[in-house]
């Protein structure tokens, strides 16, 4: 029993891989990864914009307000600049006047990306672009590319590239749009014109250390939308200024998805995509999202039950309560209902996601988990065919390693619901309290076990 106990802390201590981490990860353009790194981006840019602010590419080591926008929040980004041919990255981003939510990119500073507080959903990014200072990288008539990789949840993703023309008034920016108040914090729900109190360090860091990014009262938050001060909007300028109008200029900035050509990172996904349906679909996006997020819900629910109530009881049944006559049908009939649940949770999934996506650490685990029920529940109908030491020698540990693996494979599910479903926090402390809870009582009866035992012994010796 100790041996298990410590295997579990030990296999608790694994930090689970979060979907929206403090660092977004790839450095690459189109290179979303959030375990389904097979999947490839929704068509289009999602209605998603990046302008830029005056003096835009114009002036060479100009800090440019870059503005990442859209028609819906989105949980994650990485926008970077390059010269037409791909060649090199250009410019920085000035990391001290970074937004909540957003910082230049830890393994690639080039790229400005989100942390762990974009997670609650943002509207619009602010973002300070610090113009290359060489002047020949900002020749004249030469192009600048912005290659922009938007994550609106974890299913959904758009990839596009907006380009700007140097020493034209394109290029020169949108004179209205300007950075949020050095040393504020950028106010939240959309109020624009200023900024909120001092900023905390940082609340990537915050959320990282358990912060839920909540009120006080308990409410969840609107998403948030960074201060951008708008300019008048003329007829002629609508289609820049609304991302949702861009189809009524004829001039515009030039925008290719990811889907439009061979981007790096989407081609190796183009063949293993097979049939995943549209997500920004008109015909039901809404349905196929829910879908997903009900099957979610539903395996974890599942799989609670199964690893964290069934499974621990009937096995508590079997090693302490066999004094009771009713004993053998309960750890039975309930294994079976934990073998149900889990063989039930575990099609949910699998035909909300598919089997062309990739399996990560949590699904290598539960199809190990599927394989051993499978193992157990057969050798309970062939258990008469063993001789009863070796059956039940092995039954026991084949048993414990199972239950081990299932119930750590609940905590890091529910980490995973935690940060895919922002109102299924509850769920990671409420796995792990269990599981501390059975080790707890486990470990209290066998020690009352082991104390009777030698007491009998002591008695015998007598």
């Amino acid at each position: 029993m100790p041996i298990v106990i410590l295997a579990i802390v030990a296999l608790g201590l694994i930090a689970p891989v979060d979907a929206y981490s403090s660092v977004a990860g790839s450095c690459e353009h189109a290179g979303v990864v959030h375990g389904i790194d097979a999947a490839p981006p929704q068509k289009g840019d999602g209605g998603y914009k990046l302008r830029i602010g005056h003096p835009g590419v114009n002036v060479p080591g100009a800090t440019v307000p870059v503005v990442l926008t859209g028609a819906e929040p989105h949980k994650g980004f990485l926008v970077y600049a390059v010269d037409d041919d791909e060649t090199k990255p250009l410019g920085g981003w000035d990391n001290a006047a970074m937004p909540d939510g957003c910082q230049a990119h830890p393994q690639c500073s080039h790229a400005a990306t989100h942390d762990a507080f974009h997670n609650t959903g943002i509207v619009t990014d602010v973002l300070p672009w610090i113009a290359p200072a060489e002047p020949s990288d900002l020749a004249k008539d030469s192009v600048i590319k912005f290659k922009v990789t938007v994550v609106r949840d974890y299913e959904t993703w758009f990839a596009f590239e907006q380009t700007f023309v140097v020493g034209t008034e394109e290029g020169a920016g949108e004179k209205g749009l300007t950075l949020a108040e050095p040393g504020r914090a950028p106010r939240a729900n959309g109020g624009g014109g200023g900024g909120g109190g001092v900023r905390a360090p940082s609340k990537g860091a915050a959320v990282l250390g358990g912060w839920d990014g909540k009120p006080t009262g308990g409410d969840e938050p609107a998403p948030v939308t960074q201060p951008v001060t708008q300019p008048v909007i003329r007829p002629h300028e609508r289609a820049i200024q609304d991302p949702l109008a861009a189809n009524a200029i004829a001039k515009k900035p030039k925008t290719n998805s990811a889907n439009d050509g061979e981007a790096p990172g989407a081609a190796r996904r183009k063949s293993a995509g097979g049939g995943r349906k549209d997500l920004t679909d008109p015909a039901g996006p809404l349905s196929e999202r829910e879908r997903r997020r009900a099957a979610r819900l539903a395996h974890g629910l599942a799989m609670g039950a199964a690893w964290l109530v069934a499974s621990p009881s009937a096995a508590f049944a079997a090693r302490h309560g066999r004094k009771k006559k009713w004993w053998f049908k309960y750890h039975r009939n309930a294994n079976a209902g934990v073998a149900a649940a889990t063989l039930v949770g575990a099609a949910l999934v699998l035909d909300a996601r598919g089997w062309s996506t990739p399996w990560g650490f949590h699904g290598k685990i539960g199809a190990t988990v599927c394989a051993l029920v499978a193992v157990q529940t057969l050798a309970g109908f062939w258990r008469k065919s063993f001789a009863r030491p070796t059956w039940a020698k092995w039954h026991r540990i084949v048993g414990v390693g199972t239950w081990a693996l299932g119930a750590y494979n609940c905590t890091t599910g529910a980490a995973m619901l935690a940060w895919m479903e922002t109102d299924q926090a509850w769920e990671r402390p409420t796995a792990w309290a269990l599981l501390l809870a059975w080790i707890a009582v486990g470990a209290w009866a066998e020690s009352r076990r082991r104390r009777r035992v030698l007491t009998l012994k002591l008695h015998r010796t007598a």
